[in-house]
């Protein structure tokens, strides 16, 4: 089967993405720079690396199939949270309005067997999500010359990763549930920020408060910061740090654009996203079959 590819990008546009008050020639971009990049995993070099990795199969089980269901085709390929080789689930891109993926799994589950996946995950626009289930991820975006700013002084450190680590292994500690679902962002990733100049402390005297840290991107066509981390330090959790160190973040930047994603467990990111001046333009929909 061919893969029509403008119905999975219409899909997007419609059923996934809600960024109708943003320029469609742009929004059709940016769909079809992710759902080629979906397609760029079925590479023989990527299946035979993940094959490598998980150790289950071969490498034709990591594809991204074409299936069709009863109700439309979709992409569908399986994943591992958090990189996790014991919680295997299946990520699927449909090609119409996902109203119930329980009607369409016995369609999917036969290419995945092998991996014996839990649950089942797909994005979703807000307001065509009507399904009941749970959402474990939200992603946000806002024009940054709209958003709300503050004059909070943040510091570029010259160490900050040890503190900052210690931070998650005192969250992990307390909240084990999350060890793969909220992940602490590897030195590299966060040293990249560093030298691309969007790493900050936010401190109180000697005291750390919190860490953010974004990366360029380009979204929607446009120079865009992509924030790869919000953290506040543990023992000032719950004053509202949150907030002053997200728009004091946002007065510092030169992009037209800052999108995230957030946890939806994680409330009072989600709240100074919110008050900032964000808004969620998709959320990700994850359904247990176990």
């Amino acid at each position: 089967m061919k893969i029509d590819k403008d119905k999975f990008i219409n899909a997007g546009m419609n059923y996934i993405y809600e960024l109708d008050q943003y320029p469609r020639s742009s929004v059709k971009s940016q769909v079809t720079k992710e759902f080629d990049e979906l397609l760029e995993l079925n590479d023989s070099a990527v299946l035979l690396s993940r094959l490598d990795y998980i150790g289950i199969g071969e490498a034709s089980d990591y594809l991204n199939h074409l299936i069709e269901t009863d109700e439309g085709s979709v992409i569908a390929g399986i994943r591992h949270l958090g990189g996790d080789k014991e919680k295997p689930f299946v990520f699927v891109w449909p090609s119409f309005k996902i109203n119930s993926i329980r009607k369409i799994i016995h369609n999917i589950s036969p290419y995945f067997e092998i991996f014996k996946p839990d649950h089942y995950c797909y994005w979703s626009r807000p307001d065509c999500n009507d399904s009941g289930e749970v959402v474990v991820q939200q992603r946000f975006i806002g024009r940054i010359a709209e958003m709300h700013k503050s004059d909070f002084f943040l510091l570029k450190p010259e160490s900050y990763y040890e503190w900052y680590k210690s931070e998650y292994d005192q969250f992990h500690k307390d909240n084990p549930e999350y060890i793969n679902r909220i992940q602490v962002n590897s030195k590299e990733v966060m040293d990249s920020s560093q030298k691309e100049g969007l790493l900050y402390l936010y401190t109180q005297g000697v005291d750390k408060l919190g860490l953010i840290a974004g990366e360029n991107d380009t979204f929607l066509d446009e120079k865009s910061i992509y924030i790869n981390e919000l953290l506040i330090a543990h023992n000032y959790r719950g004053k509202g740090y949150a907030n002053n160190l997200l728009s004091s973040f946002i007065a510092l930047l030169d992009a037209e654009y800052l999108i995230c994603d957030i946890d939806s467990d994680n409330i009072p990111s989600t709240k100074a996203a919110l008050r900032s001046g964000q808004s969620v333009f998709s959320q990700e929909v994850f359904v247990s079959v176990s």
